[in-house]
């Protein structure tokens, strides 16, 4: 992975500046190139061909196109022998993206498999062409307006740029709703993340800009055949394994000891010896699984680093946090990814990872929340309200569950699952946005498919997995100048996955069991048969004790900013000071707490707001 940057402008100085933002993403090397219409920044984070020749911005021999690129491209040699016309200077996937576009100009991005974010400026057009992966594994942000226009890996780019920082209200109620920004919008207004499946082309003369989608997925049920379905994953997730390998510099994996993460790392100990594998142990035992990856790590022989962590990590981190998540971030979840990934990169450059199962083959136990709802098809909507008005009333946490039920039982079939996917209730979301759930569930309205479970995958696939997860996961890893690989998100183990019918993925009680079946013979038993823990952090624990200071000094007691209702902080307060809490308020507080130092860092600090 690497750090991108350019504009539509020439400014030596400053495409310097921001790129020099991003170093983490790319220490080993720094390039620029500007002429009177465009300034192109990178930093180089080397994986392949580590040599000067692969330093970039590159050019072709004719110095008529210039390409700035994040990411790798695992088909590069297919292609190279395809497009044996070009005129190659160098042993880099880079260099391939050139010669695919030179022979099929903005359909190029359609023969790449890999994860990637570039742009190439096309100096005889007089254009920038800049795409991302499918699903959206590496960044990228934009900002266009007045003329301006300014891309990156980062945010940075656009927060260091000397434009209006204005918060968009939007993506904000979304942020409070579910701790990370929408799919197609940022914080900040004007600037946008570039969808995942998407191209832009931004013309330097109009400056007009055009967005195109050039890929997309959805989940069906085409392959019914367990047996066959099985023998197509399997055969896949060798192909995507092996494909990752790749690379003149030391590759790791992740190990939580779950099914996803164990299965890649079950793929590379065929072909890798004396793998390095990572996990990190919880200082509480009930979210502490390091004990079934050191489990695992044992089967497969591998030479396993357990990352033990704490309160005073995340103390000692938070604002290390604010900076790295440079747009209001609030999984927790980052904090033992931060660490994880810290530990890694002593030993490794590429770390690969189980991210997607849980997506692609129904693995979360939301799941099955959503499915239970499906009752309420049998029974008029209007008794949804009448029992949710009275249960909500009573304080009891015993309630807490058949009075959710009921609550998304009052909602159109469209935003049931955005209400399970938020841990604000209605009245919550209500009063801290000043918005009705309407607004903020939107979102959500474009992946409604005829099968429940097809619904939440889809949902997940678009908006959940590249803003949550995939964020989450390329922050924390570049911060600490580590690539992560995440094997099953190849797109063409993506488009299998969205072909296997929803009945193999969600069986009764057992999440993944297709996954599972073709598993099994190659995973244990106990990783095969274990509940699922997630990968959630103590946070109720950690603001009720250590980090109570930090509590009330972003979220209760800060006042820098109007974004967050006084009269909603300071309910939340004197529920926070309750011995019993009758729900767990911890998500609430960290996410209001994540946005408030996002803004101490980011906007506090600049004079332009």
């Amino acid at each position: 992975m690497c750090g991108i940057a350019g504009f539509n402008w020439k400014d030596e100085k400053t495409i310097r500046l921001i790129c020099s933002k991003m170093a983490h993403r790319g220490p080993d090397m720094e390039g620029y190139y500007s002429d009177d219409a465009v300034s192109l920044g990178h930093r180089r984070l080397s994986i392949l061909d580590l040599s000067i020749k692969g330093k970039q911005p590159l050019s072709n021999k004719e110095k008529t196109h210039y390409i700035t690129f994040n990411g790798e491209i695992f088909n590069y040699k297919e292609l190279k022998k395809e497009l044996n016309n070009y005129n190659y200077s160098t042993n880099t996937d880079t260099e391939v993206i050139l010669a695919a576009y030179e022979k099929h100009g903005f359909e190029c991005v359609k023969k790449l498999n890999g994860q990637f974010a570039f742009c190439i400026y096309d100096k005889p057009k007089k254009l920038l062409y800049i795409a991302r992966d499918r699903i959206g594994i590496n960044p990228l942000y934009y900002y266009s307006h007045n003329g301006k226009f300014i891309f990156g890996s980062e945010l940075k780019t656009i927060l260091e740029s000397d434009v209006p920082k204005k918060i968009n209200k939007n993506a904000l109620n979304y942020y409070l709703a579910y701790g990370y920004t929408p799919r197609k919008q940022s914080i900040l207004e004007n600037t946008y993340k570039l969808e995942p499946g998407h191209y832009i082309v931004y013309d330097l003369e109009s400056k007009a800009l055009k967005n195109v989608k050039y890929w997309d997925i959805k989940p069906g049920d085409k392959i019914k055949d367990a047996e066959y379905a099985k023998k197509l994953i399997l055969k896949q997730l060798e192909k995507s394994v092996k494909d990752r390998l790749v690379a003149d510099v030391p590759v790791g994996a992740f190990l939580s000891g779950g099914i996803d993460s164990s299965a890649v790392v079950a793929t590379i100990s065929k072909y890798k010896k004396n793998l390095n594998t990572f996990s990190i142990k919880f200082d509480i035992e009930n979210y502490d699984e390091s004990a079934y990856a050191e489990k695992v790590a044992k089967h497969f022989g591998t030479k396993h680093h357990t990352i033990e962590f704490s309160a005073k990590d995340v103390r000692a981190l938070i604002e290390k946090l604010a900076y790295h998540y440079d747009e209001p971030f609030a999984d927790p979840s980052m904090i033992p990814t931060y660490l994880v990934s810290k530990v890694a990169r002593e030993h490794v450059t590429v770390s690969l990872s189980g991210d997607g199962g849980d997506e692609l083959f129904g693995g979360y136990t939301a799941y099955k929340n959503y499915r239970i709802t499906q009752i309420q098809k049998l029974y008029p909507r209007f008794l949804n309200k009448i029992f949710y008005s009275i249960l909500k009333r009573l304080p009891f946490k015993i309630l807490e569950k058949p009075t959710a039920f009921f609550e998304i039982g009052t909602l159109k079939k469209e935003h049931k699952y955005a209400r399970i996917m938020s841990y604000l209730n209605i009245d919550e979301l209500k009063q801290l946005t000043g918005e009705t759930p309407e607004s903020v569930y939107k979102e959500y309205e474009d992946y409604l498919l005829d099968n429940y479970l097809n619904t939440a995958m889809n949902s997940d696939l678009h908006l959940y997995l590249p803003d949550d997860i995939l964020t989450k996961v390329d922050r924390a890893s570049l911060a600490n100048s580590l690539e992560s690989r995440p094997p099953l998100l190849d797109h063409d183990m993506i488009e299998l996955a969205c072909s296997i019918s929803p009945k193999l993925k969600l069986k009764g009680k057992k999440s993944k069991y297709i996954l599972k079946e073709a598993l099994k013979g190659i995973l244990p038993e106990y990783v095969l048969n274990r509940k699922k823990m997630g990968f959630g952090v103590p946070l109720k624990h950690y603001l009720k004790g250590e980090l109570k200071d930090l509590a009330y000094k972003y979220a209760f007691n800060y006042d820098k900013h109007d974004h967050i209702p006084r009269k909603f902080l300071e309910g939340l307060k004197q529920k926070y000071e309750k011995s019993n809490w009758e729900k767990d308020y911890s998500r609430i507080i960290w996410t209001i707490m994540m946005f408030n130092m996002w803004w101490e860092k980011w906007i506090c600090t600049r004079t332009r707001t």
